[in-house]
């Protein structure tokens, strides 16, 4: 992202810091960079996780998600951002799976609506899963 659109640089950061969360399958740190509420959208229906307690259920399940594919490394290989106001952003990141060894698993794009928050930055309001709706957890619910 250059220099023109800041927040295009704010959150392509912010998505390095999600990588590297999800990297390491720490569920606080990555449940930390999600709003409450949160809100998933896929193709079946929205579901929507309240409190801390239900977004850290969703984390922990898309952690068991993809270690079961064998994600070890999920990279935002091109993140692109647009600002909507001063506090929020739209986004839209093409997702590189990588196992242990560095092989592609798969490839897939998802949209979100990030928020800022005044003390914490910026966080995941919206995530839109159309790519990939059967390997969300709780997509089939």
């Amino acid at each position: 992202m250059n220099g023109e659109n800041p927040t295009g640089a704010e959150v392509a950061a912010f998505f390095d810091r999600y990588s590297a969360a999800f990297a390491a399958y720490d569920a606080a740190a990555l449940t930390a960079l999600f709003d409450r509420p949160l809100t998933v959208l896929t193709a079946a229906h929205p579901l929507t996780h309240a409190d801390d307690a239900a977004v850290r259920h969703y984390v922990e399940a898309m952690f068991a998600t993809y270690h079961g594919i064998g994600l070890a490394w999920p990279v935002p290989a091109a993140v692109w951002a647009w600002p909507c106001g001063p506090d929020l952003a739209r986004a839209e990141v093409l997702w590189l799976l990588r196992s242990e060894d560095r092989a592609e698993i798969m490839r897939f794009s998802t949209s979100y609506v990030l928020r800022r928050d005044a003390a914490a930055g910026w966080k995941l309001a919206v995530v839109i899963a159309y790519e990939e709706p059967g390997k969300l957890p709780g997509s089939q619910e």
